[in-house]
């Protein structure tokens, strides 16, 4: 059955009854309508996305490097708060969760892996924040040898790129597959005085990775 269809009368001029067109624009958009609303379906329940993860805000305190010899030996003192903030993208789906493991590097040596937080739901289309505190005294790092040239580098101009690290599982609603997720945000940290003012942190982009695997 066509939406409409040509009909000519006297003098050649189109039916008003059956040449409407009208009817073909209502009907086209009656179909855009009902693809669209496919389309969100379709996204909504069948499709799912990984969180997405900002670095909002990170205060370093102390950052002392005492070097070793050889440099795998040297031991770090440092206190230092994270603040992380994970979006949910998905229109539908809730993701739950696991206890995230966090852990603090530099220069590809790991330093602190001491926090955890514990496992939460979290909303579709909402944003949840994470916040971190951790510190240490005379704890080993294994740097390299570069690793502690660079330290010393960073530390002349009291300004170090440090990496935070969340590893976790997630699950998203009506879905059984439990998926390994990791974020990685690089901080880049001045190093403040307690007792003064911290300066303006700049936001950063965290990275997700995810498996690859049916459900995830």
């Amino acid at each position: 059955m066509a939406f409409w269809e040509p009909c000519f009368g006297k003098d050649n001029e189109c039916c008003d009854c059956e040449c409407s067109w009208t009817k073909f624009l209502i009907w086209s958009a009656v179909v855009l309508l009902v693809g669209g609303l496919v389309a969100v379906l379709v996204i909504a329940f069948a499709v799912v996305f990984p969180p997405k993860a900002k670095a909002d805000d990170a205060v370093l305190q102390r950052f002392a490097l005492a070097p070793g010899n050889p440099a795998a030996n040297s031991t770090i003192s440092y206190n230092l708060t994270a603040t992380v903030s994970l979006r949910n993208p998905n229109i539908y789906r809730t993701i739950a969760y696991g206890p995230l493991a966090v852990a603090f590097s530099f220069n590809g040596s790991r330093f602190d892996e001491s926090a955890t937080i514990p496992p939460f739901d979290h909303k579709p289309r909402k944003t949840a924040t994470v916040r971190v505190t951790v510190g240490g005294v005379d704890k080993l790092v294994k740097l390299t040898a570069p690793g502690v040239k660079e330290f010393a580098a960073e530390n002349d101009t009291s300004k170090f790129a440090v990496e935070m690290r969340l590893d976790t599982t997630l699950q998203y609603k009506g879905r059984s597959a439990k998926c390994p997720l990791v974020v990685i945000c690089p901080l880049q940290l001045q190093l403040v005085d307690p007792d003064v003012a911290a300066t303006a942190f700049q936001r950063t982009k965290c990275t997700i990775l995810r498996a690859k695997k049916s459900g995830c």
